[in-house]
């Protein structure tokens, strides 16, 4: 994983946590996303499992759905997160450490 990948992750981390946030202003996925975004320090492997290990599980970053403050699902917000989630996955799991 390239230094161009590791911020293109970063940014998707923080986009990611902008659209959980626009649904609760305190959301912990939310608070997750953008300290793992702001962990310069890591190495890169240890970014990538960090990352990794959101997707498995129950209560993980898989199940999350977002509503629309009508309390219907919100289509776009979950299309677009679910477009950044594929996106940052294929970065982290398709890219080789260096």
């Amino acid at each position: 994983m390239n230094d161009e990948k590791i911020f293109r992750a970063e940014i998707i981390l923080e986009q990611m946590a902008t659209i959980l946030f626009a649904e609760n202003s305190r959301s912990p996925w939310g608070r997750k996303l953008v300290s793992l975004a702001n962990k310069k320090s890591l190495h890169v492997d240890d970014f990538k499992n960090q990352i990794k290990e959101m997707y498995g599980g129950m209560g993980s970053f898989n199940d999350i759905v977002l509503f629309s403050d009508d309390g219907n699902i919100d289509d776009e917000a979950n299309q677009k997160f679910s477009a950044l989630k594929s996106e940052l996955y294929q970065l982290v799991t398709f890219s080789p450490a260096s």
